[in-house]
């Protein structure tokens, strides 16, 4: 039987056979001593893991409902069995499955443990945000955190011992972090006391581990308003000496958890730096330079919310389409139009709408992942390149991972969503009940467009910071790397059109940056009602390139005598889907790009009083 949780078939083709990562990454540089059995390996265990101890806890077994954390005389209780799952993790290896021995980890490509990450968040994200942002802080210290107590902190928390949370928000200063009101003042010994309240701090408060490491965003006394003058500093729960040994509480309180539409067993915080001098901060990096440090951090988590998009858009996929093989309604349409008496019921697969919405799920469930593996794939190229000290390949590689973040954590989100919902269609009305988990994953998933920077955000980041980075640069470096694979395309006359269809989309997203650009001097409020549009545009023309070089891969495969029938019809679902995406989707792409450059600004014009009278 087919997995209802991980695609681990098209996973390893994604990755061996379109990012060809045993070529270009595996074997040189930072990977030299990984191979493709020893990935594969990895990739095998993972989806196990995924299926056989993370999907059971999804919902629960028994009710369908489900599993939640609580908060009680201000202490948060993790659901029973994440406490099973997070040992597992952490005794796998997969908190620091991608750094280096040096800090405990185990040196995979940071390709090959998003494709774990990817399985894992299909089959639970709220118990994997847990570990996710345990790990985004530990990077965060490794990188930042020049004090006697980095060592500790990273072998504690890579091991998983300790975990790790990221506190921005605030109840007055959410998108608008530079209106934070926490405060810090420095001590006699160099520490600092820190005040103020954070909130929507996933992860902020549990029982997985007996301490948890707050990265704090925080105002020194008599320094500037606005970004430039906030500090980060770093704040245990529990305090603790040079031998890692836990001492006294620190004065963070979790004053309550949100009652949430999803990620139910994620404990979602209001926390509270008390205000009688006992909580203790250590600053991180320079003074008022908070932000560009936790940007770094962001990014990470970013590109990671792009995966929960992907992810669970794959999971209500293959949910989906068991469902519609299973479920029996209906007579054969070509029956009943051939007027044949007594017709039999057929599963719903059977029904072209049905069959639209199954294929179109397939198409954005495959080309999110791509998507995001390519962006963790340019990673990867810009560590080698690093290490190699190929500073002219590090500059280009790092411009496309600043380009492509916005577009991951936006579209995959976006688009998943849009998938999911097609996924809650296929069941008809058993898919708005819990008896089935579509509908959690809908749920689950609405965060990821709201959270780590609204799509708004990431939409304005794309338009009005990426694109324009070194002139222009990076996101012409972006255009280019999709010159192969159409150049290749237009040559085959079964795919010459989807090759010429993707070109111009992406060169019309190329205008339109530019019109824009010009546009903003003039009128203004055009291009930034266009931002998520435009965003979107984009995210629809790469990832028709993405499904060209998944066709361009399937199509000699399928033509061979060698393939097996399996394999034949993998390759030909690959192919199906790409013209399908492509045709369907990437050719809308121009049409809406023209409609966006109209000056059409309703949306600024309209009365604020006009909304509603």
């Amino acid at each position: 039987m087919a997995s209802l949780w991980v695609d681990l078939r098209d996973i390893k083709f994604q990755l061996f056979e379109v990012l060809k990562i045993e070529e270009t990454l595996l074997g040189k540089g930072r990977y030299k001593d990984f191979d493709a059995d020893t990935c594969i390996m990895a990739l095998d265990a993972a989806a196990k893991f995924s299926e056989n101890d993370i999907a059971p806890t999804y919902p629960d077994e028994v009710h369908r409902k489900p599993v939640e954390a609580t908060f009680d005389k201000g202490k948060v209780t993790t659901p029973e069995a994440y406490k099973r799952l997070w040992k597992l993790y952490c005794e796998n290896g997969y908190m620091a499955m991608a750094d280096q021995p040096e800090v405990g980890g185990q040196g995979f490509p940071a390709v090959i443990a998003a494709a774990a990450a990817n399985m894992f968040l299909a089959c639970n994200q709220a118990f994997v945000m847990y570990p996710g942002l345990s790990h985004g802080c530990a990077r965060l210290m490794e990188d930042f955190f020049q004090h006697p107590f980095r060592d500790i902190i990273l072998e504690k928390m890579y091991t998983g011992e300790w975990a790790g949370t990221m506190c921005l928000t605030e109840p007055g200063a959410g998108s608008d972090v530079g209106a934070l009101k926490t405060t810090a003042k420095k001590n006699a010994d160099g520490t600092y006391s820190i005040v103020g309240t954070k909130s929507f701090i996933s992860a902020g408060d549990h029982d997985l581990t007996p301490n948890i490491i707050h990265p704090v965003l925080a105002r020194i006394e008599g320094d500037p308003k606005g970004t430039k003058g906030i500090s980060i500093f770093m704040v245990p729960k529990i305090r603790f000496n040079e031998k890692g040994e836990l001492g006294e509480p620190n004065d963070v309180q979790c004053g309550n958890i949100e009652s949430k539409m999803g990620i139910h067993g994620n404990a979602t915080c209001t926390l509270n730096f008390g205000s009688d001098n006992k909580r203790i901060g250590y600053l991180m990096g320079e003074e008022r330079q908070g932000m560009p440090i936790m940007f770094h951090m962001m990014n990470e988590e970013r590109q990671g919310v792009g995966m929960m998009g992907a992810s669970l858009a794959m999971a209500a996929y293959l949910h989906a389409l068991d469902y519609s093989k299973q479920r029996i309604q209906g007579q054969d349409v070509i029956m009943m139009a051939m007027k044949v008496e007594d017709a039999p019921a057929v599963p719903i697969i059977k029904h072209p709408d049905v069959r639209r919405m199954l294929l179109k799920q397939k198409a954005i469930s495959e080309g999110l992942r791509l998507l995001a593996y390519f962006c963790y794939f340019c990673m990867d190229n810009e560590f080698s390149a690093m290490i190699d000290g190929n500073e002219e390949q590090k500059e280009f590689w790092h411009g496309l991972i600043e380009v492509l973040t916005p577009i991951v954590k936006s579209y995959c989100t976006e688009k998943g969503q849009d998938s999911i919902e097609l996924a809650v269609q296929c069941y008809g009305g058993y898919g708005f009940c819990r008896e089935y988990p579509v509908e959690q994953m809908m749920r689950d998933n609405k965060i990821n467009l709201i959270y780590e920077g609204t799509n708004g955000i990431q939409a304005l980041d794309l338009l009005g910071r990426k694109l324009g980075m070194k002139r222009g640069a990076y996101f012409m470096n972006l255009l280019s790397v999709t010159k192969e694979a159409i150049e290749e395309g237009k040559k085959l006359d079964a795919f010459k059109k989807e090759a010429e269809t993707v070109e111009k989309a992406l060169n019309a997203c190329a205008e339109t940056a530019l019109a824009f650009s010009k546009m903003i001097k003039t009128t203004p409020f055009v291009p930034l009602i266009g931002a998520c549009d435009f965003l979107n545009c984009l995210g629809d023309a790469l990832v028709g390139w993405l499904h060209l070089r998944m066709a361009l891969v399937a199509i000699p495969k399928f033509f061979a005598a060698d393939t097996g029938e399996m394999d034949k019809a993998f390759y030909r679902g690959k192919i199906e889907g790409a013209r399908f995406f492509i045709n369907r989707i990437t050719g809308l792409v121009i049409p809406h790009l023209e409609n966006l450059k109209q000056d059409e600004q309703s949306a600024m014009n309209i009365p604020e009083e006009s909304f509603a009278v």
